[in-house]
């Protein structure tokens, strides 16, 4: 296992960054519903949120509650911080899709939840860091 002192540090980054991005998020939302009426997270939020609380749960916890013997504590860490590290990877082309500032750039309808190129970004991230995790904890 790496040293379980370089994974908390990776998780504490992207869970200070995950928790700093996610109240700017709610601030936008609260000010664009009290002009429009009309809020939602967007799909490429949920890629920060889960890693967030993966880095928290899957990373630091057992890194603090479980022997260095155990599975919990030298597999689950590793492979929870290699995946949220993807996914925060992920979040930052997909927001950037979000907002029509790559793909989709001549779409001339309004925002939605999910634009076609934010959820194709999800999805694929979602799917890589999955694989990724499951390949982890099983080498």
């Amino acid at each position: 296992m790496k040293d379980p002192a370089i994974l908390a540090t990776v998780a504490a980054i992207i869970t200070a960054f995950g928790v700093t991005m996610l109240f700017f998020r709610i601030q936008r939302e609260i000010s664009i519903k009290e002009r429009q009426g009309i809020n939602w997270i967007p799909y490429s939020d949920w890629l920060l949120i889960t890693a967030t609380v993966m880095s928290l749960l899957l990373v630091i916890l057992p890194i603090v509650i479980f022997s260095d013997k155990s599975f919990f504590y030298t597999k689950l860490p590793k492979a929870a911080c290699a995946t949220v590290t993807i996914m925060v990877a992920g979040y930052m082309f997909g927001i950037l899709a979000h907002y029509r500032l790559i793909f989709g750039k001549n779409r001339q309808r309004l925002r939605q939840k999910g634009e076609p190129s934010e959820k194709v970004i999800v999805l694929l991230t979602t799917f890589v860091a999955c694989l990724l995790f499951v390949f982890l904890l099983a080498y």
